[in-house]
């Protein structure tokens, strides 16, 4: 304690501590068919972008109005107006027919320094818990993809990566997309299982350590934790 405040120790414990909650909640609820993916799966996913990437561990990360506008012109015309969620409560969220979507992104100044522009965007497309990821799930999320890059509605020219998590993947299809040469987006499948044990490398094993701590915790008490 020599080197650490209380303080210290409480901010890292309790960062930490969150970060293990979604990986039992994650752990715990991603196979249940009977999930619902946009109260339940989706909050949890969307706080960690971490699990996609350490790159993806950033506050910059929004949505914000521009972006909120660019996804209902393209998407708009594949769904309903309630499909979007009120944007005054989660403005990246989309409804779709058998998933919910997010989009943010990054915005930086231009080459010149003088506006601002998108330099990444950031799509997460969960599946239903217990859905198989099919070639159907990654063409659309690849039209997806290229309808933002060519839609004219999104200042700058950003790379757009989207991921299509769901609980199973097709074993005949290419589980890595990529659109452009250099590469401007690319559609990535992946598991729910893949995202928990990638999050248990990352974060050291530690979950494994703790395990009576979070087996201990009922389903009510992991989702508070996690939810709100």
């Amino acid at each position: 304690m020599e080197d650490w405040t209380v303080n210290d120790a409480m901010t890292i414990l309790s960062e930490i501590d969150r970060r293990l909650n979604i990986i039992e909640a994650l752990s715990r609820f991603s196979s249940d068919p009977n999930i619902d993916e946009l109260k339940t799966l989706h909050p949890m996913v969307t706080q960690a972008r971490w699990l996609f990437g350490p790159e993806f561990d950033s506050p910059h990360y929004t949505s914000n109005r521009s972006l909120v506008n660019a996804a209902t012109i393209v998407f708009g015309k594949k769904t309903s107006k309630n499909d979007f969620i009120n944007p005054k409560k989660r403005p990246d969220i989309v409804v779709l027919a058998n998933s919910t979507m997010s989009l943010v992104g990054t915005e930086d100044f231009d080459e010149e320094g003088k506006l601002v522009s998108f330099k990444h965007i950031l799509i997460i497309e969960l599946k239903k818990g217990g859905f198989e990821i099919g070639r159907d799930e990654m063409t659309q999320a690849q039209d997806y993809v290229e309808d933002l890059l060519h839609c004219g509605h999104i200042d700058g020219n950003p790379r757009i990566h989207a991921f299509v998590v769901g609980h199973k993947i097709n074993s005949k299809i290419t589980r890595i997309r990529k659109i452009g040469d250099p590469e401007l987006g690319r559609i990535e499948a992946c598991t729910f299982d893949q995202l928990v044990r990638t999050a248990e490398i990352r974060l050291f094993y530690l979950r494994k350590q703790l395990k009576e701590r979070y087996d201990e915790l009922k389903d009510d008490n992991i989702l508070q934790k996690v939810l709100f």
